[in-house]
């Protein structure tokens, strides 16, 4: 699941480039958990939009901008639900 996400994201930056890039994987969310996983980090640092070595601090904040960012792109609002 984590190649395909990854392909997506590339795919998406390929049609629709946007500068820092955005990661279409970020509404995704880790099974179990309520935040993207760890192969969305650990890509992210490969795309070096995320340092080596961040924190969980730095990681929630990059994924947050980046669903904001998402939902900002497409015109939508998340749920309060």
């Amino acid at each position: 699941m984590g190649h395909l996400l990854g392909l997506i994201v590339e795919r998406d930056q390929q049609i629709a480039p946007s500068d820092p890039p955005l990661m279409l994987s970020a509404l995704v969310n880790y099974l179990t958990a309520n935040d993207a996983g760890p192969g969305f980090y650990q890509f992210a640092k490969e795309l070096q939009l995320l340092p080596m070595s961040a924190s969980k601090d730095e990681k929630d904040s990059f994924w947050i901008k980046q669903v904001r960012r998402l939902y900002e792109r497409h015109e939508a609002r998340p749920s309060l639900a």
